[in-house]
């Protein structure tokens, strides 16, 4: 499987995370591609970082996040042909050291989570889970990112599958994780922090599961990035989306 991702706007972008805001709800998305000095007219290995946060302002309990979307618009590839893939059904109840033992040939990225548990009439209890992110595919057969968090205390094991879609526009790659379905109704998330890279050998040939290029015109030597778009849907039905740009450097 080989995707194109979205174009790169010659404008000025902000430097660090992207904020919006509704009403006492607060979300924002951070990251970027390492290296950011990067082919004009090709594409090389690159990791990608993702970083999100929910809060209030009047830190009262948060509500839950029924589903994230995450649009990716930038130029370059997310290429897994060669590269195995890890049942769905491997990860289930696994720790992090079963999870790599059982699929760590399909492993694409690490990362942390935060979470919130809100009990009546008790303070919230905090949980701070592991993340490893494979490539597999959905109950259904779509190709997805496999999200694997792992929490020792309290002791929680779960999988977000993202599932991989495509539309036309500039956010031409879409990854959906439906979290109510996966994760039961315990936890409140409230940041998670995720960097994707792999390279990979397939038929004697190296492969990078993402790759980049800042193809910005030959008399400029940098642009900024239309980087990646998230969208937030809580329970009782308000959604919040952040868009997110960053600079690269041609060469």
């Amino acid at each position: 499987m080989l995707i194109t991702l979205g174009a790169v706007a010659i404008a000025s972008g902000p430097a660090q995370a992207e904020r919006t805001q509704d009403g006492n709800l607060i979300v924002s998305l951070n990251g970027g591609i390492a290296p950011r000095t990067l082919p004009r007219d090709h594409s090389v290995p690159v990791a990608v970082r993702l970083a999100g946060q929910v809060l209030t302002t009047d830190r009262s309990p948060l509500p839950r996040v029924n589903w994230i979307k995450l649009e990716l618009a930038w130029r370059g590839e997310l290429d897994t042909r060669g590269l195995a893939v890890c049942p769905l059904a491997r990860l289930a109840g696994t720790s992090t050291r079963l999870a790599l033992e059982h699929c760590r040939g399909a492993q694409v990225g690490r990362g942390r989570l935060f979470a919130k548990v809100f009990l009546p009439g008790e303070p919230a209890l905090g949980v701070k889970a592991r993340l490893v992110a494979f490539n597999g595919r959905t109950k259904a057969g779509r190709p997805a990112v496999l999200v694997h968090a792992y929490s020792r205390d309290p002791p929680v094991s779960f999988v977000i599958p993202f599932s991989v879609h495509h539309k036309a526009g500039s956010f031409r790659t879409v990854l959906v994780a439906l979290i109510r379905r996966y994760v039961g109704p315990w936890p409140h998330v409230v940041n998670f922090g995720i960097t994707v890279s792999r390279k990979f050998d397939d038929k004697g040939r190296r492969r990078s599961y993402l790759s980049a290029s800042c193809p910005v015109p030959k008399h400029f030597t940098a642009g900024f990035l239309s980087f990646a778009r998230a969208t937030y849907s809580f329970e009782g039905g308000s959604q919040l989306t952040i868009e997110s740009v960053r600079s690269c450097r041609s060469r």
